[in-house]
């Protein structure tokens, strides 16, 4: 008992002298554990802050790959565009009349596009080439709540594909031959648009473009349409436009034409001048299906002299084939009714090589008719198409173009007929 007495009180005494020491460590771990807690309230604290902070922006920055500005709420856009286009060629005919060694920058342009309140979309762009300023696109449009959109400035007039489709995206170095024998270009306008995932549907009118400088510019009126049906892995296009053009101020139209590239100094196919009013017809067709694409246009122009016993009708168009050897696919937007940038898999830079296309194109333009004799020019072209990336492209252009009945160009002989060759190299890119 004495014993157990002896342990009991020194059990006793052990707790008494503890009981500090374990007071004092559980208070320091509750300590510590508030000062944990706190700090932990502090670094959420600091991350709703930046949360809240980058909500209320005025502005949020971009690249794509140019500067690209963006209100917070959406409302407000502004994106810097651009493109350079630099080309040289070598150019000769049979007739020994051209003998072409020489560059030039093709495009040089620098612009803006943005939306302004949503619904309201604009664009201001200007090319600098050849040491002359040309106002392009420049335009507002205006979405309405009824899926059409009201367009006013100065854009291209809705026709063909080939002329619908940017210059950044077109499998060759030039468009086809009839896109600019009969005037297809930019004016000052009002136009109306609408369409859906698969169609589209514009029509406009339109008087003369920034430059015109005649106090009756005349008018045209110009429609384009657009259906895009898909089938598996088959994307089509089906397209057709039209457009009624009449000079004004005593004018009369011109139609003409140089060889597929752009440094030809000569236009070998010329109709001289014909009469103030015409009448343009066209056809598109087109099919996507993995790397290969076709496409193919008609176009019929007929034209008023005043003299209806001799009124000519004169047309162009092209067929084309394409293939990207890398397996990409051509672009196409459906919703533009138009062929778009192509998505490159192995950019260069990226441990690829780019991606590498081919095209084979013929292109006629037919600007004699009875008494016309303004000649026959078929084309055909072989092009290899480089991307690099997504914005940059080399592009390479072999063309033979054969002349007839050309006998309104003194370039062409006595017999009316030629034969041109050209190679044509492109460096381009776009932001």
């Amino acid at each position: 008992m004495r014993t157990n007495g002896k342990w009991i009180a020194l059990l006793g005494t052990t707790a008494m002298l503890l009981s500090p020491t374990m007071a004092y460590a559980a208070e320091k771990s509750m300590t510590e554990m508030e000062n944990e807690l706190d700090a932990m309230k502090q670094k959420i604290e600091a991350l709703e802050k930046k949360v809240d902070d980058k909500k209320s922006q005025d502005v949020i920055v971009k690249w794509e790959p140019a500067p690209s500005i963006k209100s917070a709420d959406g409302n407000f856009e502004m994106n810097l565009r651009g493109r350079i286009y630099t080309d040289a060629a070598w150019i000769s005919d049979d007739d020994n009349t051209i003998d072409v060694q020489a560059t030039e920058f093709r495009a040089a342009r620098l612009g803006i596009e943005g939306h302004a309140a949503g619904n309201v979309k604009y664009k201001f762009e200007v090319d600098f080439a050849g040491d002359e300023v040309t106002i392009k696109d420049s335009y507002l449009q205006v979405k309405t709540g009824s899926g059409f959109a009201v367009t006013v400035g100065q854009f291209k007039t809705p026709n063909s594909l080939d002329e619908q489709t940017s210059s950044r995206h077109i499998s060759v170095m030039e468009r086809a031959s009839f896109t600019d024998a009969f005037g297809l270009a930019r004016r000052i306008g009002l136009g109306l648009s609408t369409g859906g995932d698969n169609w589209t549907a514009k029509l406009g009118v339109y008087r003369g473009d920034a430059d015109t400088g005649m106090e009756d510019e005349g008018h045209e009126i110009a429609g384009r349409a657009t259906f895009s049906p898909k089938f598996e892995d088959v994307q089509l296009h089906l397209g057709g436009s039209f457009r009624l053009r009449d000079a004004g101020d005593g004018a009369d139209y011109k139609y003409s034409q140089r060889p597929h590239l752009h440094l030809s100094p000569t236009k070998f196919v010329s109709s001289g001048s014909v009469g103030p009013e015409d009448t343009l017809f066209g056809i598109e067709f087109g099919a996507l299906s993995g790397p290969f694409w076709a496409a193919a246009e008609y176009a019929q122009l007929e034209a008023d002299d005043k003299t209806p016993a001799s009124d000519p009708t004169f047309n162009g168009g092209y067929v084309e084939v394409g293939y990207f050897f890398t397996g990409e696919s051509r672009g196409y937007k459906a919703s533009k009714g138009a062929w778009d940038r192509p998505k490159v898999n192995n950019a260069l830079g990226d441990g690829g090589m780019g991606a590498l296309a081919g095209v084979v194109r013929y292109d006629t333009i037919d600007l004699s008719d009875e008494s016309w004799t303004g000649g026959t020019q078929d084309t055909y072209i072989l092009g290899l198409n480089w991307y690099l990336n997504r914005y940059t492209r080399i592009m390479a252009n072999y063309s033979h173009s054969k002349i007839k009945d050309g006998f309104n160009v003194a370039a062409n002989g006595l017999d009316g007929k030629n034969e041109v060759d050209g190679f044509g190299l492109r460096a381009q890119i776009d932001w």
